[in-house]
């Protein structure tokens, strides 16, 4: 029995050097998983091939040592289901997984090669296949693969993947047989991923190679700094960073989308950290399933932000064009639509990089929705006037510059904001009106109108004689021909308009193009001078009003005391 598994062992061995080699012939052939008896000898050839590697220090051979390390995962990773694993995990768990299998082979009686079925042995009575055989006396399974890339192979199932460590800590106690890759548990987990580490490793004090808690003591020691350098290493380039963009376009549009490259720096510190504690510190088990979640989960919230700050440095880029002024509502329209977009692109990277993280799309859009309602509750009146914004940008009631009268405010516009919008009132007081009653309220704009219209009614005597009369209309007529401002569609209107209590009165109206209020003053002041002269010239009379004072007698005496 010893003999033949000692046989057994050496084609192992030969098989791995060929499959390693030089001289392979088909070095892409991938491994032969065809019926569990297949699988096995692959899964062994490959292990010992691992072994191979890292006793003659294959994690720091350099580019060759790599390329085969990597060819040998391969090869594991493909005769064992990960299906149930997270993309990120799936690496990282079948190396464990495949060095606590190989330690418990090494431990406990395996069939020989004859009883263990081949492709034949599997077909049953129908022509189907065997869903799945077991290795005796053990709860380790190949299954069948039914459906993926995989399909009509055997691999170990994916429970029996994930309860590797529980298997292996069942039967640590038991020796290991004569042909067993001895130490191969503790080679892969405690020895360094490079020349420079084991060297340093070789001449720390022997506890330091000892295991506490599942890895070695320089692993916890070098995992610690790594952790504080990483951390250390984003605060300092995200602080350059913001720095740099203090300011935002105003201080230069140049600088500004280039302070966005310290976000990408910071948002590759944390891959560099999960290959280094993963290749180099060599970190196994539930800590690394950890380390690198969360490392992925900040990696992911850097790119998040990356792409928010994208978004806003679009939108700068866009609104810098000569054609378009850096105050108007269009450059507000295009900065909102720039950042909602890249908002849009952040979820959707978070919804893809969370599905990598092996978090349930429908948990995540669950968790969006809870967080969305909670935001919602919460900032309700921010989210109002942010889409009251969007109303403003979108309807143009109004542009920076224009003179517009809301409710008690009348002023000019000088920003409109996410959240607000700011008016210099005539009196040149600031107001700050939120964009929500904005949106809601009735605006006149008068930065608008084509002209200014002056509708103006002159008290004339009530004694005045109908002459007189026609002839101030017809002086106000003569004034106002081709008057300054005169526009020829809109002629100047004078009539006689009503009767009066105490004057007849004339009514003036006219058009000034185009309005500008302070040469519309000086042309309506210029004319009423005109029109008192010419009045007076021709004896025409403005009324005066008449005012009728009555007092009541009793309260004056009451009020002077005489009563």
């Amino acid at each position: 029995m010893r003999k033949i598994v000692h046989i057994y062992a050496v084609l192992c061995l030969l098989l791995s050097f060929s499959a390693f080699g030089a001289e392979n012939e088909y070095p892409l052939m991938p491994v032969d998983t065809s019926s569990p008896r297949a699988t096995l000898n692959s899964f062994n050839v490959n292990c010992i091939a691992a072994y191979r590697l890292l006793n003659s220090g294959g994690r720091g051979k350099g580019f060759r040592g790599r390329i085969e390390a990597n060819q040998i995962i391969r090869n594991i990773k493909q005769c064992m289901d990960l299906s149930e694993l997270a993309d990120f995990q799936r690496d990282n768990s079948a190396k464990e997984a495949a060095v606590s299998l190989k330690e418990v082979m090494d431990r406990i009686e395996i069939p020989r090669e004859r009883h263990i079925p081949n492709r034949e042995d599997m077909v049953t009575e129908d022509g189907s296949l065997k869903e799945k055989w077991n290795i005796p006396n053990t709860e380790i399974d190949l299954v069948l693969i039914l459906d993926g890339d995989d399909k009509g192979t055997y691999q170990f199932s994916s429970e029996t993947v994930e309860r590797s460590s529980e298997f292996l800590s069942r039967v640590v106690h038991l020796p290991y047989k004569d042909d067993a890759t001895e130490g191969f548990g503790k080679l892969y987990l405690t020895s360094p991923g490079n020349k420079v580490l084991t060297i340093i490793v070789d001449l720390l004090p022997s506890f330091m190679r000892e295991k506490k808690h599942g890895q070695a003591v320089w692993q916890w020691v070098g995992l610690v700094l790594v952790l504080v350098g990483t951390f250390a290493l984003m605060a300092f380039i995200y602080s350059i960073g913001r720095k740099i963009a203090r300011g935002g376009a105003e201080s230069g549009l140049v600088k500004y989308v280039l302070s966005l490259m310290f976000p990408v720096f910071a948002a590759f510190v944390p891959i560099i950290t999960i290959r280094f504690i993963t290749y180099h510190l060599v970190i196994s088990g539930r800590l690394l399933y950890v380390m690198r979640f969360n490392l992925s989960l900040l990696t992911l919230f850097c790119g998040m932000g990356v792409v928010l700050g994208l978004g806003r440095r679009v939108g700068e880029i866009i609104v810098s064009s000569p054609s378009i002024k850096t105050d108007s509502v269009d450059a507000q329209l295009i900065r909102i639509l720039s950042r909602l977009i890249g908002l849009i692109f952040a979820i959707v990277l978070l919804l893809q990089g969370g599905t990598h993280l092996g978090i349930p799309l429908s948990s995540l859009l669950a968790g969006a929705g809870v967080a969305g309602a909670a935001l919602a509750l919460s900032a309700q009146d921010v989210l109002k006037n942010i889409f009251g914004s969007i109303m403003l940008v979108t309807d143009k009631p109004f542009i920076v510059g224009e003179r517009i009268k809301i409710k008690n405010y009348d002023g000019v516009v000088e920003e409109v904001g996410l959240r607000s919008t700011k008016i210099r009132l005539l009196n040149g007081h600031q107001a700050v009106i939120p964009n929500e009653f904005m949106a809601h309220s009735d605006i006149e704009n008068i930065g608008r109108r084509p002209f200014i219209r002056r509708v103006s009614d002159i008290p004339l005597s009530m004694g005045i004689s109908a002459s007189k009369a026609s002839k101030a209309v017809e002086i106000i007529k003569e004034l106002l021909k081709d008057h300054e401002g005169f526009n020829p569609e809109l002629p100047p209107r004078v009539w006689l308009n009503d009767f009066n209590r105490d004057h007849l009165a004339l009514r003036m109206i006219y058009w000034y193009h185009p309005p500008h209020y302070w040469e519309y003053t000086a042309h309506a002041d210029k004319l009423n001078r005109q029109i008192l002269d010419a009045f007076k010239a021709n004896g025409i009379k403005i009324a005066v009003p008449a005012f009728t004072a009555s007092v009541d007698t009793v309260t004056q005496d009451a009020v002077l005391g005489t009563g």
